[in-house]
Protein backbone atom coordinates (compact mmCIF):
# COMPACT_ATOMS: atom_id res chain seq x y z
CA UNK A 1 0.00 0.00 0.00
CA UNK A 2 1.49 3.35 -1.09
CA UNK A 3 0.94 6.06 1.89
CA UNK A 4 0.63 3.98 4.50
CA UNK A 5 3.91 4.72 6.39
CA UNK A 6 4.18 3.71 9.77
CA UNK A 7 7.90 2.75 11.00
CA UNK A 8 6.50 1.73 14.47
CA UNK A 9 5.60 -1.88 12.72
CA UNK A 10 7.93 -4.32 14.78
CA UNK A 11 8.33 -8.58 14.92
CA UNK A 12 5.81 -9.96 17.01
CA UNK A 13 5.97 -13.42 18.97
CA UNK A 14 3.74 -15.59 17.31
CA UNK A 15 0.97 -16.90 19.24
CA UNK A 16 -2.14 -19.10 18.34
CA UNK A 17 -5.77 -17.42 17.81
CA UNK A 18 -7.77 -18.34 20.67
CA UNK A 19 -11.19 -19.33 20.63
CA UNK A 20 -13.95 -17.21 20.20
CA UNK A 21 -16.26 -16.49 23.81
CA UNK A 22 -18.88 -17.41 21.32
CA UNK A 23 -17.66 -20.90 20.51
CA UNK A 24 -17.06 -21.69 24.07
CA UNK A 25 -21.02 -20.51 24.54
CA UNK A 26 -22.16 -22.84 21.70
CA UNK A 27 -20.52 -25.79 23.26
CA UNK A 28 -22.66 -25.34 26.54
CA UNK A 29 -25.90 -24.63 24.29
CA UNK A 30 -25.02 -27.99 22.37
CA UNK A 31 -24.16 -30.27 25.32
CA UNK A 32 -27.55 -28.59 27.46
CA UNK A 33 -30.11 -29.90 24.71
CA UNK A 34 -28.30 -33.19 24.58
CA UNK A 35 -29.41 -33.56 27.60
CA UNK A 36 -32.69 -32.40 26.90
CA UNK A 37 -33.20 -34.75 24.15
CA UNK A 38 -32.37 -37.53 26.68
CA UNK A 39 -34.54 -36.60 29.28
CA UNK A 40 -37.40 -35.56 27.30
CA UNK A 41 -37.64 -37.79 23.92
CA UNK A 42 -40.82 -36.39 23.09
CA UNK A 43 -39.72 -33.19 22.57
CA UNK A 44 -40.14 -31.70 18.89
CA UNK A 45 -36.72 -32.52 17.48
CA UNK A 46 -37.44 -30.23 14.76
CA UNK A 47 -37.26 -27.40 17.14
CA UNK A 48 -34.03 -28.03 19.25
CA UNK A 49 -32.52 -28.88 15.50
CA UNK A 50 -33.46 -25.29 14.12
CA UNK A 51 -32.21 -23.43 17.42
CA UNK A 52 -28.85 -25.33 17.42
CA UNK A 53 -28.12 -24.54 13.62
CA UNK A 54 -29.13 -20.68 14.84
CA UNK A 55 -26.52 -20.84 17.66
CA UNK A 56 -24.37 -22.11 15.09
CA UNK A 57 -24.42 -19.71 12.24
CA UNK A 58 -23.92 -16.96 15.19
CA UNK A 59 -20.64 -18.61 15.76
CA UNK A 60 -19.45 -18.38 12.43
CA UNK A 61 -16.69 -16.07 11.31
CA UNK A 62 -17.96 -12.93 10.12
CA UNK A 63 -16.01 -12.81 7.03
CA UNK A 64 -14.74 -15.72 4.68
CA UNK A 65 -11.38 -14.86 2.85
CA UNK A 66 -9.70 -16.49 0.06
CA UNK A 67 -6.21 -15.07 -0.89
CA UNK A 68 -4.13 -15.50 -4.26
CA UNK A 69 -2.29 -13.62 -6.83
CA UNK A 70 1.67 -13.21 -6.64
CA UNK A 71 4.05 -11.85 -3.87
CA UNK A 72 6.57 -9.48 -6.71
CA UNK A 73 9.40 -12.00 -5.61
CA UNK A 74 9.43 -14.52 -8.34
CA UNK A 75 12.92 -16.25 -6.50
CA UNK A 76 10.50 -16.83 -3.36
CA UNK A 77 9.52 -20.49 -3.04
CA UNK A 78 8.61 -21.29 1.14
CA UNK A 79 5.98 -20.58 3.44
CA UNK A 80 4.57 -17.59 4.81
CA UNK A 81 3.47 -16.73 8.24
CA UNK A 82 0.30 -13.78 7.44
CA UNK A 83 1.19 -11.95 10.95
CA UNK A 84 -1.39 -9.87 12.33
CA UNK A 85 0.55 -6.64 12.62
CA UNK A 86 -2.06 -5.49 15.33
CA UNK A 87 -1.92 -8.30 17.63
CA UNK A 88 0.74 -10.67 18.56
CA UNK A 89 -0.55 -13.58 16.26
CA UNK A 90 0.14 -15.36 13.11
CA UNK A 91 -3.48 -16.00 12.08
CA UNK A 92 -2.75 -18.55 9.02
CA UNK A 93 0.01 -19.56 6.65
CA UNK A 94 0.20 -19.35 2.95
CA UNK A 95 2.57 -21.47 0.69
CA UNK A 96 4.29 -19.18 -2.17
CA UNK A 97 5.96 -21.42 -5.36
CA UNK A 98 7.87 -19.11 -7.44
CA UNK A 99 6.49 -16.09 -6.29
CA UNK A 100 2.45 -17.26 -6.76
CA UNK A 101 0.59 -17.88 -3.56
CA UNK A 102 -0.86 -21.15 -3.76
CA UNK A 103 -4.69 -19.71 -3.37
CA UNK A 104 -5.68 -20.10 0.37
CA UNK A 105 -9.20 -19.93 1.88
CA UNK A 106 -10.35 -19.34 5.59
CA UNK A 107 -11.91 -17.64 8.21
CA UNK A 108 -11.82 -13.99 10.31
CA UNK A 109 -13.97 -12.83 12.87
CA UNK A 110 -13.80 -9.59 10.97
CA UNK A 111 -11.12 -7.38 8.49
CA UNK A 112 -7.49 -7.79 9.71
CA UNK A 113 -4.72 -6.09 8.16
CA UNK A 114 -1.58 -8.07 7.97
CA UNK A 115 2.76 -8.25 7.11
CA UNK A 116 3.21 -11.78 4.94
CA UNK A 117 6.57 -13.43 7.17
CA UNK A 118 9.08 -15.52 5.44
CA UNK A 119 9.00 -18.61 8.35
CA UNK A 120 12.91 -18.93 7.54
CA UNK A 121 14.65 -16.34 9.64
CA UNK A 122 18.28 -14.16 10.03
CA UNK A 123 20.09 -12.98 12.43
CA UNK A 124 20.65 -9.26 12.63
CA UNK A 125 23.53 -7.73 14.47
CA UNK A 126 23.14 -4.64 16.15
CA UNK A 127 25.66 -2.05 18.53
CA UNK A 128 22.97 -3.40 21.08
CA UNK A 129 21.15 -6.43 21.57
CA UNK A 130 21.52 -8.88 17.98
CA UNK A 131 17.71 -9.83 17.08
CA UNK A 132 16.55 -12.51 14.56
CA UNK A 133 13.25 -11.49 11.89
CA UNK A 134 12.24 -13.15 8.82
CA UNK A 135 14.48 -13.32 5.86
CA UNK A 136 11.50 -11.82 3.70
CA UNK A 137 8.70 -9.47 5.33
CA UNK A 138 5.83 -7.84 3.16
CA UNK A 139 3.48 -5.43 4.02
CA UNK A 140 0.90 -4.42 4.04
CA UNK A 141 -2.55 -6.74 3.29
CA UNK A 142 -6.34 -6.02 3.99
CA UNK A 143 -8.08 -9.26 4.24
CA UNK A 144 -11.55 -8.81 3.99
CA UNK A 145 -14.83 -10.56 3.25
CA UNK A 146 -13.95 -12.36 -1.02
CA UNK A 147 -10.99 -12.93 -2.77
CA UNK A 148 -8.14 -10.54 -2.31
CA UNK A 149 -5.73 -10.79 -5.44
CA UNK A 150 -2.09 -9.67 -4.19
CA UNK A 151 -0.65 -8.38 -7.20
CA UNK A 152 2.89 -7.64 -6.28
CA UNK A 153 4.79 -4.38 -5.03
CA UNK A 154 5.11 -1.02 -5.53
CA UNK A 155 6.81 1.15 -3.55
CA UNK A 156 7.64 -1.15 -0.40
CA UNK A 157 3.63 -2.02 -0.13
CA UNK A 158 1.89 -4.79 -1.24
CA UNK A 159 -0.83 -4.34 -3.82
CA UNK A 160 -4.20 -5.70 -4.00
CA UNK A 161 -7.22 -6.03 -5.74
CA UNK A 162 -10.18 -8.10 -5.64
CA UNK A 163 -12.64 -7.05 -2.20
CA UNK A 164 -14.19 -3.78 -1.41
CA UNK A 165 -11.30 -2.36 1.28
CA UNK A 166 -8.88 -3.16 -2.11
CA UNK A 167 -11.10 -0.60 -3.96
CA UNK A 168 -10.89 2.09 -1.41
CA UNK A 169 -6.94 1.90 -1.00
CA UNK A 170 -6.15 2.55 -4.80
CA UNK A 171 -9.15 5.05 -4.83
CA UNK A 172 -7.26 6.78 -1.58
CA UNK A 173 -3.96 6.49 -3.42
CA UNK A 174 -5.09 8.21 -6.88
CA UNK A 175 -6.83 10.79 -4.73
CA UNK A 176 -3.94 11.37 -3.07
CA UNK A 177 -1.66 12.00 -5.65
CA UNK A 178 -4.31 13.94 -8.07
CA UNK A 179 -5.12 16.26 -5.24
CA UNK A 180 -3.62 19.48 -3.52
CA UNK A 181 -6.05 19.08 -0.54
CA UNK A 182 -4.65 16.18 1.44
CA UNK A 183 -6.02 16.90 4.58
CA UNK A 184 -9.53 16.91 2.98
CA UNK A 185 -8.85 13.17 1.10
CA UNK A 186 -7.84 11.73 4.63
CA UNK A 187 -10.34 13.53 6.62
CA UNK A 188 -12.97 12.14 4.21
CA UNK A 189 -11.75 8.65 4.12
CA UNK A 190 -11.33 8.54 7.71
CA UNK A 191 -14.77 9.96 8.73
CA UNK A 192 -16.56 6.85 6.54
CA UNK A 193 -14.37 3.78 7.93
CA UNK A 194 -14.14 4.93 11.87
CA UNK A 195 -15.70 1.13 11.87
CA UNK A 196 -12.74 -0.67 10.77
CA UNK A 197 -9.16 -1.22 10.71
CA UNK A 198 -8.14 0.69 7.63
CA UNK A 199 -9.74 3.94 9.10
CA UNK A 200 -8.01 3.51 12.55
CA UNK A 201 -4.36 2.53 10.69
CA UNK A 202 -4.92 5.66 9.04
CA UNK A 203 -5.74 7.85 11.32
CA UNK A 204 -2.68 6.55 13.43
CA UNK A 205 -0.47 7.25 9.70
CA UNK A 206 -2.11 9.78 7.36
CA UNK A 207 -3.90 11.15 10.06
CA UNK A 208 -1.03 12.48 11.70
CA UNK A 209 0.64 13.58 8.89
CA UNK A 210 -2.04 15.73 7.33
CA UNK A 211 -4.43 16.82 10.23
CA UNK A 212 -4.41 19.40 12.20
CA UNK A 213 -5.35 18.42 15.90
CA UNK A 214 -8.88 19.81 15.76
CA UNK A 215 -9.92 17.48 12.66
CA UNK A 216 -7.62 14.78 13.99
CA UNK A 217 -9.53 14.67 17.80
CA UNK A 218 -12.94 15.08 16.32
CA UNK A 219 -12.29 11.46 14.32
CA UNK A 220 -10.65 10.06 17.43
CA UNK A 221 -13.33 10.46 19.49
CA UNK A 222 -15.86 9.47 16.18
CA UNK A 223 -13.78 5.96 16.31
CA UNK A 224 -13.84 5.53 20.01
CA UNK A 225 -17.85 5.92 19.88
CA UNK A 226 -17.99 3.48 16.87
CA UNK A 227 -15.12 1.04 17.07
CA UNK A 228 -13.72 1.65 20.56
CA UNK A 229 -14.42 -1.85 21.66
CA UNK A 230 -11.86 -3.39 19.12
CA UNK A 231 -9.40 -0.44 19.56
CA UNK A 232 -9.40 -1.02 23.40
CA UNK A 233 -8.79 -4.42 22.86
CA UNK A 234 -6.01 -3.68 20.92
CA UNK A 235 -2.93 -2.51 22.90
CA UNK A 236 -0.87 -1.52 20.66
CA UNK A 237 -3.17 0.12 18.22
CA UNK A 238 -4.85 1.97 21.06
CA UNK A 239 -1.70 2.61 22.66
CA UNK A 240 -0.42 4.55 19.47
CA UNK A 241 -3.86 6.61 18.96
CA UNK A 242 -3.84 7.22 22.87
CA UNK A 243 -0.10 8.75 22.51
CA UNK A 244 -1.14 11.13 19.74
CA UNK A 245 -4.20 12.08 21.32
CA UNK A 246 -2.43 13.13 24.35
CA UNK A 247 -0.39 15.18 22.40
CA UNK A 248 -2.45 16.90 20.24
CA UNK A 249 -4.90 17.78 23.25
CA UNK A 250 -1.81 19.66 25.12
CA UNK A 251 -1.44 21.79 21.57
CA UNK A 252 -2.63 24.95 21.88
CA UNK A 253 -5.62 25.22 19.14
CA UNK A 254 -4.08 26.32 15.41
CA UNK A 255 -6.80 25.60 13.38
CA UNK A 256 -8.74 27.99 11.09
CA UNK A 257 -10.77 30.52 13.12
CA UNK A 258 -8.19 30.52 16.24
CA UNK A 259 -5.65 33.29 16.59
CA UNK A 260 -1.95 32.66 16.25
CA UNK A 261 0.32 31.75 18.45
CA UNK A 262 3.43 32.88 18.91
CA UNK A 263 7.38 31.50 18.55
CA UNK A 264 10.60 32.70 19.20
CA UNK A 265 13.45 31.37 17.09
CA UNK A 266 16.95 32.57 18.04
CA UNK A 267 19.83 32.64 15.37
CA UNK A 268 23.13 33.96 15.10
CA UNK A 269 22.65 35.83 18.53
CA UNK A 270 19.50 37.23 17.16
CA UNK A 271 15.80 36.43 18.20
CA UNK A 272 13.29 36.90 16.20
CA UNK A 273 9.75 35.78 16.84
CA UNK A 274 6.40 35.16 14.69
CA UNK A 275 5.01 38.08 16.11
CA UNK A 276 7.20 40.62 14.42
CA UNK A 277 5.62 40.11 11.31
CA UNK A 278 2.12 38.50 12.31
CA UNK A 279 -0.96 40.07 13.66
CA UNK A 280 0.34 43.87 12.58
CA UNK A 281 -2.00 44.61 10.72
CA UNK A 282 -1.08 42.87 7.06
CA UNK A 283 -2.09 39.90 5.39
CA UNK A 284 0.87 37.77 6.23
CA UNK A 285 1.22 33.85 3.99
CA UNK A 286 3.44 31.74 5.99
CA UNK A 287 5.99 29.50 4.71
CA UNK A 288 6.56 26.07 6.70
CA UNK A 289 9.65 24.57 4.26
CA UNK A 290 13.15 23.03 3.99
CA UNK A 291 15.59 23.46 1.50
CA UNK A 292 15.51 19.59 1.12
CA UNK A 293 11.81 19.09 0.53
CA UNK A 294 11.27 18.65 -3.47
CA UNK A 295 7.38 19.89 -2.57
CA UNK A 296 8.53 22.87 -0.72
CA UNK A 297 10.89 24.10 -3.47
CA UNK A 298 8.11 23.79 -6.07
CA UNK A 299 6.06 26.23 -4.55
CA UNK A 300 8.44 28.88 -3.65
CA UNK A 301 7.95 30.36 -7.27
CA UNK A 302 4.07 30.36 -6.25
CA UNK A 303 4.86 32.30 -3.45
CA UNK A 304 7.24 35.03 -5.19
CA UNK A 305 4.41 35.36 -7.13
CA UNK A 306 2.43 36.23 -5.14
CA UNK A 307 4.36 38.36 -3.12
CA UNK A 308 5.28 40.61 -6.53
CA UNK A 309 1.69 40.94 -7.32
CA UNK A 310 0.00 41.63 -3.68
CA UNK A 311 3.15 43.24 -1.44
CA UNK A 312 1.86 46.56 -2.42
CA UNK A 313 -1.80 46.04 -1.48
CA UNK A 314 -1.02 44.77 1.74
CA UNK A 315 0.54 41.39 1.52
CA UNK A 316 3.69 39.72 3.83
CA UNK A 317 5.09 36.89 2.70
CA UNK A 318 7.63 35.05 5.37
CA UNK A 319 9.52 31.83 5.35
CA UNK A 320 9.89 29.75 7.91
CA UNK A 321 12.85 27.22 7.65
CA UNK A 322 11.99 24.05 9.70
CA UNK A 323 13.94 20.61 10.25
CA UNK A 324 16.90 22.02 8.14
CA UNK A 325 20.48 23.07 8.65
CA UNK A 326 21.07 26.58 8.58
CA UNK A 327 23.56 27.04 6.32
CA UNK A 328 21.42 24.53 3.87
CA UNK A 329 18.68 27.22 3.97
CA UNK A 330 20.67 30.07 3.55
CA UNK A 331 21.96 28.19 0.04
CA UNK A 332 18.26 27.57 -0.63
CA UNK A 333 17.28 31.13 -0.29
CA UNK A 334 20.11 32.62 -2.91
CA UNK A 335 19.41 29.68 -5.17
CA UNK A 336 15.69 30.40 -5.88
CA UNK A 337 16.52 34.14 -5.15
CA UNK A 338 13.53 34.59 -2.75
CA UNK A 339 12.61 38.13 -1.99
CA UNK A 340 10.78 38.27 1.40
CA UNK A 341 11.88 37.56 5.15
CA UNK A 342 12.39 34.36 6.41
CA UNK A 343 12.66 32.64 10.33
CA UNK A 344 15.69 30.36 10.16
CA UNK A 345 16.99 27.41 12.15
CA UNK A 346 13.44 27.31 13.39
CA UNK A 347 13.79 22.79 13.54
CA UNK A 348 10.81 21.65 15.42
CA UNK A 349 9.72 24.61 17.41
CA UNK A 350 7.39 26.18 15.10
CA UNK A 351 5.71 23.14 13.58
CA UNK A 352 5.48 21.14 17.09
CA UNK A 353 3.24 24.09 17.74
CA UNK A 354 1.01 24.26 15.10
CA UNK A 355 0.59 20.08 15.00
CA UNK A 356 2.26 20.37 11.84
CA UNK A 357 3.41 16.71 10.13
CA UNK A 358 4.28 17.08 6.86
CA UNK A 359 5.91 20.08 4.61
CA UNK A 360 5.56 22.42 2.63
CA UNK A 361 2.64 23.94 5.04
CA UNK A 362 1.43 27.04 4.02
CA UNK A 363 -0.94 29.32 6.30
CA UNK A 364 -3.17 32.63 5.44
CA UNK A 365 -3.08 34.67 8.18
CA UNK A 366 -5.25 38.11 8.60
CA UNK A 367 -4.31 41.25 9.79
CA UNK A 368 -5.30 40.81 12.89
CA UNK A 369 -3.65 37.28 13.47
CA UNK A 370 -6.48 35.17 13.02
CA UNK A 371 -5.61 31.92 10.79
CA UNK A 372 -7.81 31.87 7.68
CA UNK A 373 -6.33 29.00 6.16
CA UNK A 374 -3.94 26.11 6.40
CA UNK A 375 -2.51 23.81 3.53
CA UNK A 376 -2.44 25.92 0.61
CA UNK A 377 -0.70 24.89 -2.13
CA UNK A 378 -0.24 25.53 -6.11
CA UNK A 379 -3.22 27.97 -7.89
CA UNK A 380 -4.79 27.87 -4.69
CA UNK A 381 -2.81 30.50 -3.19
CA UNK A 382 -3.85 32.44 -5.89
CA UNK A 383 -7.38 32.09 -5.60
CA UNK A 384 -7.27 32.43 -1.91
CA UNK A 385 -5.89 36.06 -2.01
CA UNK A 386 -7.74 37.23 -4.79
CA UNK A 387 -11.25 36.76 -2.53
CA UNK A 388 -9.06 38.93 -0.37
CA UNK A 389 -7.11 41.72 -3.01
CA UNK A 390 -9.08 40.82 -6.29
CA UNK A 391 -7.36 39.78 -9.61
Amino acid sequence: MKRLKSEKVKCRKTTILKSSPLVVNISCFRALYIQIMYKQTNMNKTIITILLALFAIVGQAQIHYRIEGNIGHPEFTGIMYMQDILNPQSIGTIEVVNGIITPKEGDLPEMTVCNLNDTTTILVQTDSVPYTTSKLSLSWLFIDNGTTRVEGMKENWLQQSGTPISDEIAAFNRRMDETEDEAAVVYDVISRHTRDVYGTILLVNEGRMYLDAARWIELYDKMMRDNGEYISKTPYLSGDLKRIYDKLKAQPVTSVGSMFVDFTVEYEGKTTKLSDYVGRGQYVLVDFWASWCGPCRAEIPNLIAAYNKHKDQGLQVLGIAAWDKPEATLKAIGEEKIPYPQIINSQEIATDLYGIKGIPEIILFAPDGKILKRGLRGENIEKELEKIFGE
